[in-house]
């Protein structure tokens, strides 16, 4: 796939685990319920773990993504030599491959995400965030909003969508779970577009990070894994 070269050159540094995306993986999958928070204490300005207010009613599920069954039979993409040279432990999977499209407030597209563990061990407290770059819509505020539900029936989670220029896989990063050895984990994304949203498009990152990372130390940070797909914000004129 075709990887952004600003985002390349931090990936290099920084990411722990590679992010390919096309459809499906074959191996033990993670537990398909609700986000595993993660037992540390995220850094400040982060949020490693989901929370829920006591006595607030569950979310209202949906039916799966008619793509699911599909896309979980496919095998992972195995580990390039970029992604070796980078650290990584970690391919992802997506679908739709192509470019995303959402309609100001239109309704919302929906991306299937899996991740795979190329190694022989669990990976722990890998938690998932969200990246647009700052020029996605002429920098103005995209006004997109993103949800993440662990595939194919868990409960929908709201996503801080990161609006930065930089690699920074901790910000808004939350729903830290263990991944099993050799195992990988679904996850479905729904974004849309408010009524007044700006014309955009770029890259949308997709980090996998360990939520107990340094953020200060590139090393530390290893051992997830970063990809994306192109999004575009369709004109509402």
């Amino acid at each position: 796939m075709h990887v952004d070269r600003r985002w390349a050159g931090f990936a290099v540094a920084a990411a722990g685990a590679a992010m390919l995306f096309t459809t499906a993986c074959a191996g033990p999958s993670a537990p398909a319920d609700g986000d595993k928070g993660s037992p540390s204490n995220p850094s400040p300005g982060t949020s490693a773990q989901e929370t829920r207010t006591p006595g607030a009613p569950a979310a209202a599920k949906s039916s799966p993504h008619p793509g699911f069954a599909d896309f979980q039979a496919k095998p992972c993409p195995k580990l390039t030599d970029a992604d070796r040279t980078n650290g990584h432990l970690i391919t992802t999977v997506a679908d739709p491959r192509g470019d995303v499209t959402v309609h100001p407030g239109g309704e919302p597209q929906t991306v299937l995400v899996k991740l795979c563990n190329t190694t022989g061990e669990a990976l722990r407290d890998i938690a998932l965030s969200a990246q647009v770059e700052w020029n996605y819509a002429g920098e103005r505020p995209p006004g997109l909003t993103m949800e993440r539900r662990e595939a194919p029936d868990g409960e929908w989670h709201p996503v801080e969508l990161a609006v930065v220029n930089d690699y920074q896989p901790l910000t808004g990063a939350s729903g830290a779970r263990d991944l099993p050895a050799g195992g990988t984990r679904i996850v479905e994304y729904r974004i849309s577009a408010a009524e007044d949203a700006p014309a955009g498009s770029g890259r949308l990152g997709i980090h996998a990070v360990r939520a107990d990372a340094d953020p200060f130390d590139m090393e530390d940070m290893r051992g997830g894994g970063s990809g994306g797909f192109p999004l575009t914000t369709a004109s509402g004129h």
